[in-house]
């Protein structure tokens, strides 16, 4: 039997040698400092101290806005996520991978593994760099700290997602195994059917029904603001129960698909 420690060192070389990693890791960096530092900038100064602080009342400055960043990468990371699997399909390397290790549940689960570990790692670096960069470009006084109104439980909320919607990619990815086809799957149920699935429901439920989407999850996690939304641990056993519900045909299923 194959030991762990040797499938996970070798899938976490698989993965830092393919250049499609770091063109993934390295947009998605670009995109959230690059959208936070503007952001941060773009703050009127005499506008934002006019208001209260954004966990003190709904519609108040939040020193957090920079952060949704993160949310914009998303892209990226689930880009990341799908090629961790089909990389390997596509060049016909799975096979050798399979001949190493013929249990296939152990195989996808140390992938899955090297890839949370490493997109928890960056989605976290990040996620603080950004936080500590646009707080600091605030004008005086605009500025927060970790602990102001949980500022730190929000930006922990963030790197949850981030790896949540990797690790959606990488179900994905598994299923489909084509690049192509993969990466299209990905991007409809994420952008587009999460976003028209509120519509199926009475106009009545459709405002609460966004909430239970990626995004509204992703935005009761990262939120300074109380309100009737999810809180940030209901939030997170959601996501959970998303990833679960798509990673447990893949694995179900792995051992009787040809390779």
């Amino acid at each position: 039997m194959t030991d762990i420690r040797y499938i996970v060192r070798s899938e976490w070389i698989k993965l830092g040698s393919v250049r499609s990693t770091w063109w993934c890791l390295g947009a998605a960096t670009v995109l959230v400092l690059v959208f936070g530092v503007l952001t941060a900038l773009s703050v009127d100064p005499v506008e934002a101290a006019a208001l209260p602080k954004a966990w003190l009342v709904e519609g108040g400055f939040d020193p957090l806005e920079p952060l949704s960043a993160v949310l914009l990468a998303q892209f990226a990371f689930g880009v990341l996520g799908v090629l961790t699997v089909t990389s390997e399909y596509s060049t016909g390397q799975i096979r050798s991978s399979l001949l190493a290790v013929p249990r296939r549940r152990r195989l996808l689960a140390a992938k899955l593994a090297v890839l949370a570990a490493l997109v928890a790692a960056v989605a976290s670096a990040l996620t603080f760099g950004t936080f500590f960069l646009t707080q600091a470009l605030y004008p005086d006084g605009l500025g927060i700290g970790l602990g102001d109104g949980g500022a730190w439980k929000a930006l922990l909320g963030g790197v949850a997602y981030t790896v949540f919607i990797a690790v959606f990619g990488f179900a994905v990815g598994a299923a489909v195994r084509g690049t192509g086809a993969a990466i299209t799957v990905f991007m409809v149920v994420t952008f587009v059917v999460m976003s028209a699935l509120p519509a199926v429901f009475p106009s009545s439920l459709q405002e609460q029904a966004v909430r239970y989407t990626f995004i509204g999850l992703a935005e009761s996690l990262t939120t300074l603001q109380p309100d009737p939304r999810p809180g940030m641990l209901v939030a997170a056993l959601l996501l959970a129960a998303y990833a679960v519900l798509v990673l447990a045909p893949v694995l179900l299923l792995v051992e009787r698909r040809d390779s």
